[in-house]
């Protein structure tokens, strides 16, 4: 007993670093949250019609929330760099569920839009202390496999969801299905308390790291390291924008610009998409929704295993992506009836969707440690933001001219093109390599 114990413990140990529990964690937080955010997709086609809106509403809506959570995930990032991964994930994440269930209790679109900006926009920035926690405490060989993982949460949370949502909206309507997020308050408390104790990653350890390095510099802070980045936010920032790493920051912001628009340009309509266009039930179509992305699991296992043993990140990246828009123009062409419905869109979410196991790491890896949650939230986290706020207003527009087939074709796929054209552009890093 003793012997499978320890055998467990080094697997476990060789792939998740030495406090594994980090890993689970995080899964486990970014699951919840996933989980928190998309019962706003599912209860979209009853808000529409409770407030009798069309659908540019609800873009207006997310737009206003994503604006907002790509300033409060640069603020969320660079305080998890000077004041510990840990206490800033916890109130993030609970928090955030506060304002999921107080979705419910709104009176008027205007409530509703401003407890969706606050839920969604402290909820975001868990993605990149969540990120920074796993790619500093995972054993380098297998760091792009916990971060493919971790990336689980998405389809894990929308297929929660949608389980908890699809009864609750056959049943009762919307506002019910809201409620789900009161559930998520009290397990942040365990989720904070066992940060608190695993400090690892955290900015005390990097500051202590850097003051180290300073105090062995005989030219004292003016001859300061130029691997030490200065203990504020605005010395990361500049960081991020000099000329080492000025080309690979812009790439993976407009990468995250386009994927973020092409991700919420579409995951937040397709339960809608299904209601109008194909004649779903709003319950019926959230079990599609999250079915497909419970199968979209395989996808993204897929190319993190990939991504960590067979070819670079950026190349799966590509791959994956490229595949998930010729998926999603099969979604939108090519199926007929409900059993083709979930096939396609289960290779689409698996592609497209399975294509953020690898990216997230390939971008933490390009930076220091000092710096890695900044960079996350600035040049992947915050553009991702924008995207989301840009284009949920852009696709209805589109969808109220051309329909639903043309306006997805028209701005998803175009996007998804970009995003690949942008990963070409930054370093294509062998995978396994430690990271400062």
């Amino acid at each position: 007993m003793d012997a499978a114990i320890e055998r467990r413990e080094s697997w476990l140990n060789r792939v998740f670093g030495r406090r594994p529990g980090i890993f689970f964690v995080c899964l486990f937080a970014w699951t919840l949250t996933n989980l928190d955010q998309s019962l706003f997709g599912y209860a979209i086609p009853g808000i529409l019609a409770e407030f009798q809106l069309p659908l540019e509403a609800a873009g207006t809506i997310l737009t206003i929330s994503f604006v907002f959570a790509a300033l409060l995930i640069v603020c969320a990032g660079v305080a998890a760099d000077r004041w510990g991964r840990g206490p800033v994930l916890t109130v993030l994440l609970a928090s955030s569920a506060v304002f999921v269930g107080l979705q419910g209790f709104a009176a008027t679109v205007v409530m509703l839009t401003l407890f969706r900006a606050l839920g969604f926009g402290l909820s975001g920035g868990l993605s990149p202390i969540t990120n920074a926690l796993v790619v500093e405490n995972a054993a380098d060989r297998y760091r792009g496999v916990a971060m493919g993982l971790l990336q689980c949460g998405y389809p894990l949370g929308w297929l929660l969801a949608s389980l908890l949502a699809a009864p609750l909206l056959a049943r009762y309507d919307w506002r019910v299905a809201c409620f789900v997020g009161f559930i998520v308050v009290p397990l942040a408390i365990p989720i904070g308390f066992y940060l608190a104790r695993s400090r690892d990653g955290d900015a005390t350890r990097v500051r202590l790291d850097a003051a180290a390095r300073s105090s062995i510099d005989p030219h004292g802070a003016a001859g300061r390291d130029p691997g030490t980045a200065p203990d504020t936010g605005a010395g990361r920032i500049r960081r991020l924008f000099d000329a080492e790493y000025r080309g690979r920051s812009l790439a993976s912001m407009l990468l995250f610009f386009a994927f973020g628009g092409a991700y919420a340009g579409s995951a937040f309509f397709f339960p809608t998409f299904f209601a109008q266009e194909r004649g779903y039930t709003p319950a019926d179509a959230s079990l599609l929704v999250g079915l497909s992305n419970g199968i979209a699991v395989i996808g993204y296992v897929g190319a993190a295993l990939l991504g960590e043993f067979v070819w670079p990140r950026r190349s799966v990246f590509v791959i994956w992506v490229v595949g998930g828009a010729l998926a999603l123009l099969g979604l939108l062409w090519a199926s007929s009836g409900r059993s083709a419905d979930l096939l396609w869109f289960a290779v689409m979410a698996t592609m497209f969707y399975g294509s953020q196991a690898v990216v997230p790491v390939l971008i933490a890896e390009l930076y220091p440690t000092q710096v890695r949650a900044s960079a996350l939230a600035i040049c992947a986290s915050a553009p991702l933001s924008i995207g989301f706020a840009v284009f949920p207003m852009v696709v209805p527009q589109v969808v109220a001219r051309a329909g639903w087939q043309l306006g997805l074709s028209y701005v998803v796929v175009p996007l998804l093109v970009i995003a690949a054209v942008a990963a070409l552009c930054l370093p294509n890093r062998r995978s396994g390599l430690p990271v400062d």
